[in-house]
């Protein structure tokens, strides 16, 4: 019954990812940082910040950065007004962020 179960899991994700829209596999992406305030509000432009050969190396590049900006932003179990905070974002090669602000 658990092992039925664990199959339909399995194969209902496997279907999810193969019908899910995304991009080639030889199409580079783009890691995208911007500097913001603890509002989330943007003080600065978008910044091209590296280029991996895939979506999925990208978005665990954005994760570390993600991580390490949220430890710094931390003083004494509080978040420290004086950190500086980021937003990231992963695009295909060719897209640029600067240009979705307009």
């Amino acid at each position: 019954m658990i092992r039925g179960r664990f199959y339909i899991l399995i194969g209902t994700l496997c279907g999810a990812l193969v019908l899910s829209p995304g991009a080639h596999a030889d199409d580079g992406w783009t890691l995208w940082e911007r500097p913001v305030d603890l509002n989330g509000q943007a003080l600065g432009g978008w910044q091209r910040k590296q280029v991996f050969e895939a979506e999925r190396w990208c978005r665990g590049a954005m994760t570390s950065a993600i991580n390490r900006t949220l430890r710094a932003g931390w003083k004494d179990g509080r978040p420290d007004p004086k950190a500086k905070m980021a937003e990231y974002q992963c695009l295909p090669e060719g897209e640029d962020a600067r240009s979705r602000d307009r």
